[in-house]
This record gives C-alpha cells, structure tokens and sequence, in this order.
C-alpha cells in the first residue's frame, strides 16, 4: 500500500475510533468500521450531541474528498478496491447521520451504544482489575450525559421504535441489577455499584420522555427513502432496486417449487396429504429433543467446525474459542434469537460469541415453547449461519488479513450474504442428507427471500402491507411475528435484502468461474480477498484467471 493511501488509510480509521468508540467496537452498528484502535477508548462513549454530529458529518466529507484525490491517480487494483471500499463505508456512516438522521428519532440508537459500551468495559481484555474498573466507571459516569442526548434530540418516534425502546430499556434496568449482584461479590466492585446506581435516574428520565411523545404508526412516519443510496453508495451494488426485487420474487418461485419436490420425497407413511408447512411444523428431530438449546448449538458448532476443516473452510483463528451463551439480558427484546458477536481485537483471550435467545428468557410461554421448536428443528443451519462456514469463519478470515482496510470494514451485501449462502453447503457437502432436512433448508431460502420482497417491496411501494405479511406467512410465521417483522423492516430499509442479493451474487460467480478453477480456490479467493463490493470481486477472478 502507497504511503498516500496508508496515511489516508490510518487517519480515516483512528478518527472513527476516537470519534465512534463504541459502535466501531461492536459489529450491531452494520454502516461503522470495525476500527481496532476504538480498544483504546474503552473508557468513552460516542457522542451524539448535534454539534458532534455536525463534526463528524464534516470530518467524514473531508476524507471522501481526500479518497477521490487519491483514486485520480491510482490504477492498481488492489488499491482501487481499497479505496472504493473507503468512500462506500463513509457513504454508509453519512446515510444513517445525515440523509436518515436516525439519531433524531430512533432511542435504539443511544440505549445500544449506553450499554454494549458498559458490557465492553466490563469484558474486553484488560492489563488488569484495576484498568477494567477505572474504565466501567468512567463509561458508567457518562451514560447519563448520551441519554441527556438522547431525550433532547429525539421529538418525534415512531411506533416501532417506541416499542422495542422501551422493551429494551426494561431489560436494561434488569440487567443493571444483575451486574450490580455481580459487581457487589467483586472485592474492588464497590465502587463501580454506587456509579451503577447513578444510571438508573437518567435512564428512567428518558422513559418518561418516551412515554411523553405520541408515537407516529410506522406507515405514516416520514423517513427519506434511503433504500436506493444505501444499495448504490453503501453496498455499491449495480443492481438497480427492480432486479433486487426480482431476483427476490424468483427465489421465492424457485423455492415454493422446490419445497413441493421435497414434500413429495419424505415418507408418505407420515401423511401423504399434508402441506410442506404442516411437515416443517410437525418436525422435532427426536436426536436432540433432549437436550437444552445451549448444549445443542455448542455440540452443533463443534461438529460443524470439525466438519468443514476437513474440507478446506477452517478458521485461521484456531486460537480463538467460540463460546455459545445466553443472549445478553439488554439485548435479549432486540437481537434475533441467534446471532453472532464477533470478537473485536487481536487479543485472542477475546472470544467470539454465538448469542442465543432460550425460552427461559420469553415472557410469552407459548411463545417460548415455539421459539424451543424452531431453534432445535433448524439448529444445523442456524449454527451454520452464525459459526462455520458462516459468520464465526468469516470474520476469522478478516481478521486475519494483512490489508488494514479488508481487515477493518464488513460489507453487509458479503457478509450476510456469505453466512445465507454456506447454509446451502450443508446439503452439499452430505452434511444433511435426508428429504425434512431439506425441507427445513428451503423453508429458511424462502423466508429469505420473502425479507428481500419485503424489503425493497415496501419501501418502493412495490408491496402492500397486506401482500407483505401474507408473504411472511407463507414462509412459516404466525401473523402475528410477520406483521411485526413488517413493521421492523419498514423503518430500516436495506439490510433484508442482503441475505438473497449477497447469495444470489455468489452462486452468479460461482457458476462463471468454477468451470476454470476449484471450488475450493473459489472460496480461498473470495474469502481472502475481503468482504468486497461483488463488481470488485469479479475483477479480482479474472486478474487471477488471467495470470
């Protein structure tokens, strides 16, 4: 790397360290940087005052200024795709402050940043007690100033996010009195308990600001359209919105096709009249109804690891231990119910965590009930998904690259993408084998690709409400949980999308350039590469074609 674009490079990811501790630390904030120097700042929250913002919104246009400089004069390619990559990862940060200006309505936003920034302090790797304590206090002593934030710049809500921020802020005051019975058993924790108990104040503070606010129905809330500069500008995507929504629409087709196929091949002893939906409901793989959902997904994982290793998709990581654990209680009413946490530094005494929601944390007894059947009759893909192949592999590999900026910035459009696609490796590889396995398979497919109908359907007008939720119904979910994941797809347009497009722009190259080279190199190369814009890996393939 040139010494112009290595200054450029290290400038662009210090200032978002420094500027966003806490949301380049954490991979919940999709449009940040993971920016390894914001472990130096685990003693600070990000700012959200509107001049910080106005700061922040012109430092990021002096660095896109900066990139087109330097991309005047560049022709290598390798360099080029770091620099496109550069501008798209500001481009994201500017959607989501400037164009969507979420920070304005969105509480989500400062109650993620409060407490991952706490949970951070409490558990990142530290020289000692001492350093984790002094810098939990000091995160815990600014807390109240971000919801100070919080209640000012926030004046109109929708009711989505009412909802889910005050579901959330429940479960903060839960989780405040669980780390303050922890910290309370810990000899130098006395002091952090008395600046624990200064945060509850303020947060109540900011639910009776809510509460104070007459939420707008999502349908009617004004949000600026950012659905086609988030594709365009962020996920760089040549796509235009009515091929995504296309290739959505005949994913479905495919896929309804498909389930008819399987549901015809599985033992019509079980009922030779029942629908592929009564099949998938009536599936509870008799092998681990015993066991409890942690168990299951940690024994999973360690098969699924063992497995692939032995097929050239092994961690570079080894050092690093996957641990599966309870999704943490303030994230438990707004994360899915698994996903993953990728470690953050280099440290491997850091690891990478694999969230899951159990029905002992649902309220709703039957809905716990349900939530049990589904993770354990999915459990082979889900824990795919989130570890290997999927998300835990993926992130490994870019940790481990050389090249500072494939090192520090995910692509949404490649990582969900990639983490869908290995899903369908399972059946490949002869990991699954059986007709319901594969029924499962198709059934997630097809949920995927009601997500990208829905997505870019509601957000162009494309799709009705009534067509979206009956589509999600469809595809498995009681009305209910589909007309909720309406309501949240609505108010952040774009991310639905990339498990279907990211997919579908995998097999396409996959399809081109495994007739010339393995499978394997085909993964090394689109895994080595970084998580790329899908134009730039392209060129990548026939740079590496042609040598």
């Amino acid at each position: 790397m040139k010494d112009t674009l290595l200054k450029l490079v290290d400038e662009y990811f210090d200032y978002t360290a420094r500027r966003f501790p806490v949301m380049c630390a954490s991979d919940e904030f999709h449009f940040m940087p993971r920016a390894q120097a914001a472990s130096l700042y685990y003693d600070r929250l990000d700012d959200l005052s509107p001049d910080g913002i106005e700061e922040s919104r012109f430092q990021l246009k002096e660095f896109q200024k900066r990139c087109d400089i330097v991309s005047r004069h560049e022709k290598d390619l390798e360099s080029v795709i770091d620099l496109e990559m550069l501008k798209a990862n500001i481009a994201g940060i500017l959607i989501e402050f400037e164009t969507k200006a979420s920070w304005r309505y969105n509480p989500l936003l400062y109650l993620k940043i409060a407490f991952i920034g706490l949970d951070h302090a409490l558990t990142k790797p530290a020289s000692g007690k001492e350093e984790r304590m002094e810098r939990t206090s000091a995160r815990l002593n600014a807390m109240p100033k971000l919801f100070s934030q919080a209640g000012e710049n926030i004046d109109t809500i929708p009711e989505g996010y009412m909802q889910a921020s005050l579901a959330m802020i429940g479960d903060c005051k839960a989780y405040i009195e669980q780390i303050g019975r922890w910290l309370s058993g810990e000899k130098t924790g006395s002091g952090l308990v008395t600046d624990l108990g200064k945060i509850l104040f303020p947060l109540i503070s900011l639910e009776k600001r809510l509460h104070g606010l007459a939420p707008i129905p999502n349908n009617q809330f004004q949000v600026i359209s950012t659905l086609e500069t988030t594709v365009k500008d962020h996920f760089l995507s040549a796509r235009d919105l009515e091929e995504v929504f296309q290739i959505g629409r005949q994913e479905w087709r495919d896929c309804l096709e498909d389930l008819k196929k399987v549901q015809s091949e599985i033992d019509p002893s079980i009922d030779p009249n029942r629908t592929w939906q009564e099949l998938y409901h009536g599936y509870n793989p008799t092998e681990v109804s015993d066991l409890d959902t942690l168990s299951l997904y940690k024994e999973e994982a360690d098969r699924l690891t063992s497995f692939f290793a032995q097929r050239g998709l092994g961690s570079p990581d080894s050092g690093r231990r996957l641990k599966v654990v309870e999704t943490p209680l303030y994230l438990s009413s707004v994360r899915g119910s698994a996903s993953f946490s990728a470690a953050f530094s280099a440290d491997c005494s850091e690891e990478d965590l694999f969230y899951i929601t159990t029905s002992d944390q649902g309220k709703d007894l039957e809905a716990g009930r349900d939530l049990r059947k589904r993770l354990h009759r999915e459990y082979k893909f889900l824990a795919a998904h989130e570890t290997v192949p999927g998300h835990h592999l993926l992130d490994s590999v870019r940790r481990s690259l050389k090249n500072p900026v494939r090192r520090q910035i995910e692509s949404p459009l490649f990582y969900e993408g990639w983490a869908y696609y290995t899903e369908s490796l399972l059946g490949e590889y002869g990991y699954v084998k059986n007709p319901i396995e594969r029924l499962v398979d198709l059934k997630r497919r097809l949920w995927r690709a009601a997500r990208c109908q829905v997505d870019v359907g509601l957000n162009t007008g494309r799709l009705a409400k009534g067509i979206a939720i009956e589509l999600l119904a469809t595809a498995g979910f009681s009305r209910k949980e589909a007309e909720g994941q309406v309501e949240r797809f609505r108010l952040n347009p774009g991310y639905q999308l990339c498990y279907t497009l990211g997919r579908y722009e995998i097999m396409r190259l996959r399809r081109k350039y495994t007739n010339r080279m393995t499978l394997d190199q085909f993964h090394r190369l689109l895994l080595e590469g970084g998580e790329l814009p899908f134009h730039l890996i392209e060129r990548r393939l026939e740079k590496e074609e042609n040598n």
